[in-house]
């Protein structure tokens, strides 16, 4: 969300004729993007703003601004500590960016705009740059579900969202652009369509669960049908990928689980074969004290059923260590959960109090030694399981949509061959390769054969097939 937020405000700016430095020193206008997430994201977002205080001392030095969930939650607190920063704003303020970065140009200072859209409906249009292969679409914003931990709802507000038709148009619109995968976005994309009356008859018409109904009453439009109305739609033929985050288990859908299936057998035949599913512990008792209100028994439950009907579906998931009461038996539970699992990537944080929410009154009673040692556990535990998994697609030919070149890869000592480039496979997992054509593989969907696997990416070989040429430029 952070990045999809930061890709709209270039986008923004370019259209008012901005344009993109890469020397920090040439730029006239500087914005963070800062998240609230945890605390270790915010003290990144404010050392970064000091390592640029001296460009401020400069012949009418550039425009400096503090903008995202860290704006939301500062309210101008950072102008007592880096008096330097112009402005403050949220992420409800984003599309308001050039008329802001014009008030400091005129010489006002230390304004704030952090108030929240008190509408209650939510419109957009997504803003990406031109011959873009994928692209992030909010589809709803905030969140209702307060986990005691969490800072979001007070970043984001309450739950928004869009209505299917304009999702529909705006895809619609990136697709005829050059787009080939989407990201749906919302902090909890089973709530989306709740307040929309679902006039158009969209199915399924209600959702479930083991526990219940779940996600908007019936009668409202329901992130399910969003995924299978895509599926219909004339205008999206080109897309190859649909992919979402985030996921809450509370209101983890059976009818969400069921458009993983085969198209023949009812699916979603462009939804891409991975699930982001943050579940936070393995523990029943510290998920009911983060407020999580699922079970880690149903939980596992789905994702035996998904795993089911989608075998070679790539899972991942968001887990906390060191919350307030998590015993070494808690920990374990963690451990077991991701063993049974079998999670391809896990984001992992040792946990941090976030001002105002519920979890900041509780003792924080696990050391930060233990902290470090237990996210250090895990992330080894993990990394033994991902091996594993990955080491599984060794001999196997996945398509692989190319993001970019890749910057950090062991094949890099053998680029005097060619370039190294990076894509994801449907289920999400990097693959690196290496291509002798000179030619610009971004964007494109190429069929690589892997040959080799680490814990954390896959290496593999182009095969150069018939359409191998098609739509790929010349660097």
């Amino acid at each position: 969300m952070n990045v999809a937020d930061t890709e709209r405000m270039e986008a923004l700016m370019l259209e008012r004729g901005g344009a993109l430095t890469e020397q920090i020193e040439e730029a006239d206008v500087i914005v963070i993007n800062g998240c609230s997430v945890r605390e270790k994201a915010v003290h990144k977002a404010v050392s970064y703003l000091g390592e640029h205080k001296g460009l401020k001392t400069r012949y009418e030095g550039p425009v400096i601004a503090l903008g995202g969930c860290v704006g939301q939650l500062d309210q101008g607190e950072i102008f007592k500590r880096a008096p330097y920063v112009d402005f403050v704003f949220g992420p409800d303020a984003i599309d308001q960016l050039p008329e802001l970065v014009d008030r400091a140009k005129r010489g006002e200072r230390h304004f704030v705009q952090a108030e929240f859209d008190k509408t209650l409906s939510y419109s957009t249009q997504t803003k990406v740059k031109k011959n873009k292969a994928l692209a992030f679409v909010n589809i709803m914003k905030g969140c209702d579900k307060y986990c005691t931990y969490c800072i979001v709802p007070f970043t984001r507000g309450r739950e928004k969202s869009r209505t299917i038709q304009e999702v529909l148009d705006d895809v619609a619109a990136l697709v005829s652009q050059g787009v080939r995968e989407v990201t749906l976005l919302g902090q909890n994309v089973n709530s989306f369509g709740k307040g929309n009356p679902n006039t158009a008859g969209y199915e399924p018409a209600e959702l479930s669960n083991p526990i219940g109904k779940v996600g908007p009453r019936p009668g409202e439009e329901n992130f399910v049908q969003l995924l299978y109305a895509m599926n219909r739609d004339p205008r999206l033929k080109q897309l190859k990928r649909i992919r979402f985050t985030s996921s809450h288990p509370l209101d983890f859908s059976d009818q969400l689980i069921g458009a993983y299936a085969d198209p023949k057998e009812g699916g979603v035949d462009n939804l891409a074969k991975h699930l982001h599913l943050p579940v936070q512990s393995g523990s029943n008792a510290i998920l009911q004290k983060m407020g999580r209100h699922h079970k880690v028994e149903t939980y596992v439950e789905q994702m035996k059923v998904l795993k089911s009907i989608s075998p070679d579906i790539g899972l991942s998931t968001d887990i906390i260590v060191g919350f307030p009461g998590e015993t070494e038996e808690d920990f374990e539970a963690t451990l077991k959960l991701l063993t049974e699992i079998e999670y391809d990537n896990i984001y992992a944080f040792s946990y941090s109090p976030r001002p105002g929410t519920r979890a900041e009154k509780l003792v924080d009673d696990v050391s930060k030694k233990v902290k470090s040692e237990r996210l250090a556990r895990v992330m080894k535990h993990q990394l033994d399981i991902a091996e594993g998994r990955y080491a599984e697609r060794i001999g196997r030919t996945m398509e692989v949509l190319v993001v970019g070149l890749a910057r950090n890869d062991g094949m890099l000592a053998n680029s005097k061959l060619g370039r190294v480039w990076t894509g994801h496979t449907t289920c999400n997992r990097v693959v690196n390769f290496i291509d002798q054509s000179g030619r610009n593989l971004e964007g494109s969907f190429l069929n690589i054969k892997i040959t080799n696997a680490s814990g954390l990416s896959l290496q593999g070989d182009l095969i150069h097939d018939a359409g191998f040429a098609e739509g790929i430029s010349v660097a």
